[in-house]
């Protein structure tokens, strides 16, 4: 992506089309996930892309662009967070939010998206926040540990915990 930054910063429109095309629906899957509701992650992926074309001279210095884009939308979505929690509103993911297999004609897959959503909710937020990045965007863990401001190992071992909680966690909802 290095020749994709420098055609960034150079503010080239077809460049800023394939960075939508290439990150959009990760990034929006990842905020749905953070924010709770999906037309909220509509309004912060909208704010992130913006904030990423009014900064277009650093990508120059972005050594990995698609941890820049993902730590622009972190951002974004901590500030959505901060209003809603001075605004006293409460945030949760519902499967349906998630998971298009929520609403499916399928009794299992309904059943599962219920049961991962529901096990991702039981984890600490910074927790959730790890297994997202890594499952549901497939970001590397170096990838996640600069979006995160994390040690490589740090993030590792989180993940790896992360995943061990939510094993139990559903392994319990299932009894």
């Amino acid at each position: 992506m290095d020749e994709l930054s420098e055609r960034l910063a150079s503010g080239d429109p077809e460049a800023f089309g394939e960075l939508y095309a290439a990150l959009a629906d990760r990034l929006h899957h990842y905020l749905v996930s953070r924010l709770g509701a999906s037309a909220d992650a509509d309004d912060v992926l909208q704010e992130t892309f913006l904030r990423l074309a009014r900064n277009r001279g650093r990508m120059r210095e972005v050594d990995d662009l698609t941890a820049f884009a993902f730590t622009v939308a972190r951002n974004e979505a901590n500030r959505w967070l901060d209003a809603r929690r001075r605004r006293g509103e409460a945030l949760a993911a519902t499967a349906r939010d998630l998971f298009a297999e929520a609403s499916s004609d399928e009794l299992g897959a309904r059943e599962t998206a219920e049961s991962v959503a529901l096990g991702l909710a039981g984890l600490e937020a910074d927790d959730r926040e790890v297994v997202v990045l890594k499952i549901f965007t497939g970001l590397t863990f170096r990838e996640i540990g600069a979006i995160l401001g994390r040690p490589l190992g740090t993030v590792a071992t989180r993940y790896r915990s992360a995943l061990d909680r939510l094993r139990t966690l559903m392994a319990g909802e299932r009894r």
